[in-house]
């Protein structure tokens, strides 16, 4: 499947596990010289991200039919959903969907909004990554993912329990925020993406706590979305 799919022809993809676990697809953003936008920041701008992310759930929700609007719940989750975390500047939200897969009519609302359909987690395969290339504002050449997914979802646990333990606990505070420090020394962003996870007291007791399995990384697989 070359360029963008249609709402049909990603529901397709999305009922075969087979071929949701290897469907793969990103638009890379033609970046200024010298600019990355994988950046790590020690100081996000928490209250302009938090804004950015209500705006997008506006956006797309907006394009769903009521009586099924009512049936989602959209959650700021990652990092720029923590007050003081440091991270990339790439928010991350959850659409939880009442029934797997998504409805033809919530595919479309999210792509009528410009994102794209990139692929399923490493974490658990029924968590949909819906993806923003961010074209203009404070946020212009950055990416926000959109995780689509069930209430029961594994992945999607583990990321509403870091976001609310982060900000309700001290040293699941700091232990984040310091696992994330280090992996930020890694030479690549799968580095940075697999240290912060591995070096987390926090995020290893969330693992055992959810009993989630093996993640499923596919070999070229380089953590950009």
């Amino acid at each position: 499947m070359s360029g963008r799919a249609t709402a049909s022809e990603l529901l397709d993809v999305m009922k075969d596990p087979a071929k949701l676990k290897e469907f793969g697809y990103s638009e890379s953003q033609e970046l200024p010289e010298g600019f990355n936008n994988e950046e790590f920041h020690l100081d996000l701008p928490y209250e302009d991200i938090k804004a950015f992310v209500a705006n997008q759930k506006e956006v797309i929700l907006s394009k769903v039919p009521e009586e099924e609007r009512k049936q989602l719940v959209w959650e700021h989750i990652g990092s720029t959903s923590i007050k003081g975390m440091p991270g990339t500047k790439f928010p991350d939200a959850l659409l939880i969907i009442p029934e797997f897969p998504p409805s033809e009519a919530v595919v479309k609302a999210l792509l009528d909004s410009d994102f794209y359909f990139s692929r399923t987690s490493p974490l658990d395969a029924e968590d949909l990554w819906f993806v923003l290339n961010i074209n203009d504002g404070f946020l212009k050449y950055h990416k926000m993912t959109i995780h689509v997914c069930l209430e029961s979802n594994t992945a999607g646990r583990i990321l509403k329990d870091t976001r609310d333990m982060c900000n309700t606990e001290k040293w699941a505070f700091e232990d984040y925020k310091n696992s994330k420090i280090e992996a930020a020394k890694a030479k690549s962003f799968i580095g940075y993406k697999m240290a912060k996870g591995s070096g987390s007291k926090l995020l290893t007791m969330l693992r055992e706590k959810h009993s989630m399995k093996e993640m499923n990384i596919p070999k070229n697989f380089d953590g950009r979305v």
